[in-house]
């Protein structure tokens, strides 16, 4: 089912059709970076209970239009306190993208549709973005869709900043 469309993107539940590109991608040690690439088994088991279920709020497949393809995921899900309530009327925005696609402005459009479905049609009144230290595509990617950085923290082994947007 379409649930969000940009220029290039299709934005849209997870489909069974789905696993081959997802494990592809992550089973791509460039792309998994700090973090170890996990056996076929935890991928596929993982896909069909995290990414198979419908959500109200997630992330959704995101699709190439030009060739059709499962590029990543994509979108906005809901804010937790420590604690794991949820927030009202705020969301974190993450996106996840195969590795042939970096580099391409995908997730600047992408973060760009998921900003503005956020604020016009969700109602949120805050967006956040957490993303590794070391991963300057994101940092840019984020910077670029006007996101302001709040804190930073970590160890050495793996420092992270968080950032946020406010409703217009």
């Amino acid at each position: 089912m379409l649930r969000l469309e940009s220029e290039r993107l299709i934005f849209r539940d997870h489909e069974p059709d789905d696993l081959e590109p997802y494990c592809e991608m992550e089973s791509d040690p460039l792309y998994r970076g700090h973090q170890p690439v996990h056996p076929r088994e935890e991928l596929e088991r993982s896909f069909h209970r995290t990414w198979l279920p419908r959500k109200e709020m997630g992330l959704l497949a995101t699709v190439f239009k030009e060739d059709g393809r499962y590029i990543g995921r994509t979108g906005l899900y809901p804010c937790r306190t420590e604690e794991g309530v949820i927030v009202p009327r705020e969301a974190t925005l993450a996106f996840y993208l195969a590795r042939p696609y970096w580099g391409r402005g995908i997730a600047t459009e992408a973060g760009h549709a998921f900003v503005e479905h956020g604020f016009r049609d969700l109602g949120l009144l805050k967006i956040h973005a957490g993303m590794n230290a070391n991963n300057d595509a994101s940092i840019r990617v984020i910077e670029k869709l006007g996101f302001k950085w709040v804190r930073s923290g970590g160890d050495s082994t793996a420092q992270w900043h968080d950032y946020e947007l406010l409703a217009p």
